[in-house]
């Protein structure tokens, strides 16, 4: 029986639902292998005596690797083999799964997050160009399926944690089995390909460095990819405030530690649903439009929900300001990506130099001279104003 013509998204004939299949992965063993790791530290920590300060290290060293690769990753995402990008991601990101489950050491364990850095870009930024390549008529439907799999894939983590303890085994066999898996759709990624960029063919007749710069500079010069990179930018300052959110919660709200995860875990299934309403919603409605009501709704929101007070006042308006919210990333990230078309990965290695700004740090800062409600209102406010000028001025 054939789905609903509203489900079905007009694909490109150069894709076939196999390389579509392993696109749409990229994402979700992201989220579900980086996941596991992160679930499991404090038994890490427990069994290998790591101290605070070495569990920080893991994590930022896996950022720095991947602050360096991923801007050289999107730039060659529009000249190299898509199929190489992606498998040997893929590759990096199991084997370093693999040596987590097995690292005795915390050196070890300190190069398998630098691995996981240096391939976690090349898995998912190169997923997240063939989905939206592979259905160009509707590519910010397409790539909220792809948010939608990666949310599936995070929920999925703890839950094979929780499984496995559950049941007496050893966590070290899942890091193992989950990371092997990885390692088989590696394989095959690298004996499926994908198509190339539409600009390969003509790339190889330049030097790659002169390629690259003019990818950059067609890039830079475009006035749509441009627009969609500053409201790329101004998203991620608007989520800054959420890596504080929990501690707010509980400090300012007075939430327990289990309400909080309730709270946590009510915000994850609100986003699910979000996902799956957007899809239906863009089937029958113009980006612009959504992008509309998206930021207008989140502009009254989001201040109700800071200084209304109240326990349950909170968990009544984070219900339409997390169903809101969650739209922004897929439509913003797919117009992003389509904004110079054949040159997605430029428009990619632009966007991740946004990850050197210190913006949650510069957010600590703020909040430990004025407090947290005041500096969370003072970096929302102006990043909501910019991407509400953006969408009216498209």
């Amino acid at each position: 029986m054939s789905l609903p013509s509203i489900f079905v998204l007009p694909r490109s004939p150069n894709f076939s639902l196999r390389q579509i299949i392993l696109a749409y992965g990229g994402r979700f063993s992201d989220e579900l292998l980086g996941g596991l790791p992160d679930v499991l530290m404090p038994t890490i920590q427990q069994q290998l005596g790591l101290s605070l300060a070495q569990i920080a290290l893991l994590r930022q060293v896996m950022e720095w690797v991947s602050q360096v690769i991923d801007p050289v990753h999107g730039l060659l995402l529009d000249v190299w083999d898509r199929r190489w990008l992606m498998g040997l991601g893929a590759a990096g990101v199991g084997l370093s799964i693999v040596l987590i489950g097995l690292a005795p050491t915390f050196a070890l364990l300190l190069l398998a997050y630098a691995l996981y850095g240096a391939a976690g870009g090349p898995l998912t930024h190169t997923g997240d160009v063939l989905v939206v390549e592979a259905y160009p008529t509707a590519p910010d439907r397409a790539y909220t399926r792809s948010v939608l799999f990666d949310t599936i894939g995070a929920a999925l983590a703890p839950l094979l944690v929780a499984g496995v303890f559950w049941l007496g085994l050893d966590w070290r066999w899942l890091l193992l089995g989950i990371g092997a898996g990885a390692l088989v759709y590696a394989l095959l990624i690298l004996r499926t390909g994908f198509p190339p960029s539409p600009h390969a063919e003509t790339a190889g007749e330049r030097p790659l460095w002169q390629t690259l710069g003019d990818n950059l500079r067609e890039v830079l010069a475009s006035p749509e990819a441009r627009r969609w990179l500053i409201f790329l930018f101004c998203f991620q300052l608007l989520e800054t405030p959420f890596v504080l959110k929990t501690v707010w919660l509980a400090q300012e709200v007075g939430m327990s530690q289990a309400l909080v995860g309730v709270y946590v875990a009510t915000e994850m299934g609100v986003g699910v649903v979000s996902l799956l309403a957007l899809d239906r919603w863009r089937a029958r409605a113009e980006t612009g439009h959504v992008l509309q009501v998206v930021t207008g709704a989140v502009a009254l929101l989001f201040p109700l929900w800071l200084l209304v007070p109240g326990v349950a006042s909170r968990f009544v308006l984070m219900i339409p300001l997390a169903f809101f919210f969650a739209m922004f990333w897929p439509i913003s990230k797919a117009s992003a990506l389509t904004a110079a078309p054949g040159r997605a990965g430029a428009v990619t290695a632009v966007s991740s130099l946004f990850g050197f700004v210190p913006l949650p740090l510069f957010f600590g800062l703020l909040a430990q001279a004025i407090g947290l409600t005041a500096a969370m209102l003072a970096v929302f406010l102006p990043a909501v104003a910019v991407m509400g000028w953006l969408v009216k001025s498209a």
